[in-house]
């Protein structure tokens, strides 16, 4: 009973973490219930398209909202533990550091980032990449910058939390359908978000309004340099890919 206070407590207390594990978990055994395809390998391929995975001929033909919906697709069970457990072990020391709305923009544009840098890594070739590990590592690097701009001593530092999440997701480059360049695109867009949002937070001293407003034109700089680049490599008007 005390364990699953515990859980219960920790959950409270890391309430986005919990809500994005929940709904991760849920997205997994929903599409497979309603579409049996995703237990058998034979059409595998084929479900993970139908429901949402990033393929770069797809997401550069118009169908951007791939690299936003891969976010919430799993190749097996053991993808979707691995990448749910890295988030658990890292998300809830970030978020209780970081504006609520700071947190939830450094997942989803860490792992816009990671989609955009798999689909042009991957433009001429059929690569199916899904996953939430680019938002995850995004989340580790974050704090890591986080840690550096509050200058946080190496004792202070969750540093188990990090090695554990960072083991986590980087052993998922070893499974099949796992793109690493969403990893490092991911990590990448997460330190720099990270380090913006934490230089703001101790120049303007949060909760300011003028704190949050700096970490929103962040955000939408961001967006903008997300859309620069996807327009660059976009198909021209007309192009269909046949899978």
């Amino acid at each position: 009973m005390s364990t699953f206070n515990d859980i219960k407590y920790y959950a409270s207390q890391s309430k986005i973490t919990t809500t994005l594990v929940v709904i991760n978990i849920l997205c997994f055994f929903a599409f497979r219930l309603v579409d049996s395809r995703g237990f058998s390998p034979l059409y595998e391929n084929h479900f993970l398209i139908d429901w949402g995975a990033d393929v770069a001929e797809l997401t550069f033909s118009g169908q951007y909202w791939r690299m936003f919906t891969n976010l919430f697709m799993h190749v097996s069970f053991t993808h979707l533990a691995m990448n749910m457990l890295a988030l658990w072990s890292i998300g809830p020391i970030l978020e209780q550091r970081i504006p609520c709305l700071a947190f939830v923009g450094i997942y989803f544009f860490s792992g816009l980032v990671g989609s955009l840098s798999s689909d042009i890594a991957t433009i001429n070739q059929n690569v199916i990449s899904c996953g939430a590990s680019g938002a995850i590592l995004g989340i580790i690097t974050a704090l890591l910058a986080y840690c550096l701009v509050f200058k946080t001593n190496i004792q202070e530092m969750p540093v188990k939390a990090m090695l554990v999440s960072l083991v986590l997701t980087a052993g998922l480059g070893l499974l099949p359908s796992i793109d690493n360049m969403a990893h490092i695109g991911g990590a990448c867009a997460g330190f720099v978000l990270g380090g913006a949002v934490s230089l703001c937070i101790k120049i303007f001293k949060y909760p300011s309004k003028l704190t949050l407003l700096i970490i929103g034109l962040v955000f939408i700089v961001t967006a903008l340099g997300i859309y620069v680049q996807y327009m660059h490599y976009a198909l021209p008007s007309g192009y269909y890919v046949y899978y």
